[in-house]
Order: structure tokens, then sequence, then C-alpha cells
């Protein structure tokens, strides 16, 4: 069996149009979720008639060590044509043995809800269920997919098409105005720091002539009130990130932006859009989002893997002596403002 790790994106970019990929897996997107000094990666095993893909990122932790983990939203390993569960574990062997990992800690996957394969995650280690997703399948017209709206979202789409809300495509110099109505929305939410992506991710991201996107917006009397950032693979589209303004939310310009969103899924041909899950499981956004799919939800899984044990417990005993217990993993990477002792959390 072949297998290789390739760093390089026009490499990289060859390897996906052997297959049918997402918008995930693609350089430009895992590299625009690289931090300082980390590494896109591509772990490829191959044989005649299969394959199997899976892209990461490598990340430092000392001089000596690193872990790995897929990008932010949905990735992992996947496999096309006559890749059997054995060539999948042969592969995973492959890879932990490869040079490249012999100083490697950890490995977390954020595996793809749309594309879940579980002997191929049994085979990659533990998985761990987090939370359900929303999906619909755009299987149908899209005047019947409207009609699987619950009665309350069709009920406010009619309210902001009453109250002239529009619909508009987002051009490249209007970037900024869905970076403005993302971050507002960000601080409403009293969100984590993680989620304040700098300019330059958007930017990169919807420069790339490999990742695939288009921005959406709502407006109202001529004022930008909310927009969507969208993802396109090969199958399917995403809503990958979203904002609005909340002096114009009792119009409903999300549930009017929603259902455009899902209308421009059907416009690409797309078989299904991936609408994501709720900030905290099933909650609110959760439920907006459901409000849209009459689909049974999608199970959103965490791969966790420890490769180097004696090293996992020495970078865990430091990050405890320093901060305390956390259920994140790998532990030693928890956002040290999700930290909580008992001591802390009496004050």
């Amino acid at each position: 069996m072949f297998n290789q790790i390739v760093k390089n994106r026009w490499e990289w970019e060859n390897w996906l149009r052997e297959v049918n990929c997402d918008a995930y897996d693609h350089y430009d997107y895992v590299l625009a979720n690289c931090e300082h000094g980390e590494q896109p990666e591509l772990y490829i095993a191959a044989k005649n008639d299969g394959i199997l893909l899976y892209p990461y990122i490598r990340r430092p932790i000392t001089n000596h060590h690193d872990d790995l983990v897929t990008a932010y939203g949905y990735g992992g390993p996947f496999r096309e044509g006559n890749f059997t569960n054995e060539d999948v574990r042969e592969a995973r062997i492959h890879f932990l043995k490869r040079p490249e990992n012999q100083a490697t800690v950890t490995e977390t996957i954020r595996y793809h809800p749309c594309r879940v394969d579980h002997d191929l995650m049994l085979a990659f280690g533990k998985a761990v269920p987090i939370r359900q997703t929303v999906h619909i399948r755009l299987d149908q017209p899209f005047d019947q997919l409207e009609q699987r709206f619950s009665k309350m979202t069709r009920r406010n789409v009619k309210r902001a098409i009453r109250e002239e809300v529009t619909f508009m495509h987002g051009q490249p110099h209007q970037l900024c105005d869905f970076i403005r109505l993302y971050r507002a929305t960000m601080d409403r939410r009293a969100a984590n720091d993680a989620y304040y992506f700098s300019d330059r991710y958007f930017e990169d991201l919807w420069n790339s002539d490999m990742c695939e996107t288009e921005l959406l917006f709502a407006v109202y009397d001529g004022v930008i009130v909310a927009g969507v950032f969208m993802l396109f693979g090969d199958d399917g589209a995403h809503y990958h990130l979203g904002g609005s303004d909340a002096n114009y939310l009792a119009l409903r310009p999300n549930h009017y932006l929603f259902r455009e969103m899902i209308h421009r899924a059907v416009e690409k041909n797309k078989a299904y859009i991936h609408l994501g899950g709720g900030a905290t499981g099933e909650d609110a956004l959760y439920d907006f989002k459901q409000s849209f799919s009459g689909d049974a939800p999608l199970t959103y899984y965490i791969g966790q893997a420890v490769l180097d044990e004696v090293v996992y417990h020495r970078l865990n005993q430091d990050h405890l002596l320093r901060y305390g217990p956390s259920d994140f993993f790998p532990l030693y990477r928890t956002p040290v403002a999700e930290t909580v002792t008992e001591a802390q959390a009496d004050r």
C-alpha cells in the first residue's frame, strides 16, 4: 500500500481531484485555520482501486513534540473506492509508524457528521459523540423543502417578506460588512475568544481559488442587517458562519436568510446543506436550525487518541499544577479561560 504525507499545496489539491471532497478538505481551508508555527498536512494511503485521505494540522507543543488536530469545522479521514476495513487498519498502522509521527503526543479529529464511517473511526481510536447537528437533504424541489419548515419558521419568513427584507449576493468589497455583523453577534453571545477569527481568516477563505465560498446578505431599507458565509464542497453546502444586527432582529432577517441559503444550495445542485449544531448542544440555536429541516439530526463525533502516554501524562501534570482539572482533550491544551478550579468556582 502506498502511503505519503503531503505538505505541498499543488500536490495536495491534485490528490483531492481524485475523490469526492468537501470544503473542509482543501489545503487553503486547513491553512487558514493554522496558528503561527503550525503545518497543514494531508495523509494519503492508496492502492489500485481505493484510497484514504486525511487532512489535519500539526501543532508544535515543545521543541521536541507535537500533536495533530483537524481544522475548525468538520473533517477527518475518509475513504473512496474499494478501500476495505482491513485496508483502513493497515493505513492507520502505516500512519502511526511514519517518522513524522514519532514525536506526536495526541490526535484530535473533528469527524464530519455528513460522512460518518463507524468502521473507520474504530480503526482510528476512541470517538466521542459530542452533539447533534442539523442537515437538510436537498432531494426535493425547493417549494417542497420549504413546506418542511416548522409552522413558526414559515410564519417568520413571511413576516420578513412582508416587512420588505430582501436578499443580496455579497461582493468582495462587502466582506468587511459581514465581519462587522459576525463580531457583533459574537459580542452579544459572549463567545469564547476562539470564535473571533481574524480579518485575514475571512480574506484567505474568500480569496482562495480552491475553497468555494459565498456571502449572502439580508437587506432592509438599503442596510445590510444579516449575513451568512457559505462553503461548498463537491456534494454539500455548509452554513459556516453568520451574523446579524440586533436592531433589526424583529424583522426576522435570519429566518429569511436561512431560507435563501437553502434555496442557493438547491440552485447549485448540492445533495445536502449542513447547518451545524447549537452552541452548547440542543439549545436555542440548535432549535432554530432544526426548524428548517425535516430530516433526522446527525451526530458530531470527536476522535481522541493518545500516541505517547508518557509525554501526555507529563504535559498534563504540568497543566494540572498550574490551572487545575479539566474535561478538555487533550488536557494540556485546555484554554486557560475555560479552566475553573473548585476554589475559583467558589468565588
